[in-house]
């Protein structure tokens, strides 16, 4: 058993609640087959957070007279609410392209929660102490 496999089965994935919201479109089983990927992803990294107090809002929308559709993504955490959008001309990869950006400013707050800013770097503990 790998490190990586030793420490996701050591994560409790938690369930995380979402609602999905399609405005000029239908969600195809491609397109639920992808946002199932990527909740399951997006659940990997808010295992440390409270499962009762998260949730993500999936807000996918074809634009009237363009041939675009926009993804809009609100997850919201006990203490903040992150947004992610981005446009495409296929859904999916609108949706891709927004998760990503999610994970982006996550990965931003979990930095800033650890307060990551005030930690010494490595070279320079060793430096300090030698």
């Amino acid at each position: 058993m790998t490190s990586k496999q030793r420490a996701t089965d050591d994560v409790q994935l938690m369930k995380l609640k979402w609602n999905l919201t399609a405005k000029g479109l239908r969600p195809h089983g491609q397109l639920r087959q992808k946002l199932q990927q990527k909740i399951t992803k997006l659940e990997l990294h808010l295992s440390h957070f409270p499962q009762d107090a998260v949730f993500l809002e999936v807000h996918i929308e074809k634009h009237p007279r363009k041939s675009l559709f926009g993804a809009g993504l609100t997850l919201r955490l006990p203490s903040n609410q992150l947004r992610a959008e981005k446009a495409a001309p296929d859904p999916v990869p609108a949706f891709d392209q927004a998760v990503k950006a999610l994970l982006r400013e996550l990965a931003v707050l979990k930095s800033a929660l650890r307060r990551e800013s005030a930690w010494k770097p490595e070279l320079a503990r060793s430096l300090a102490s030698g």
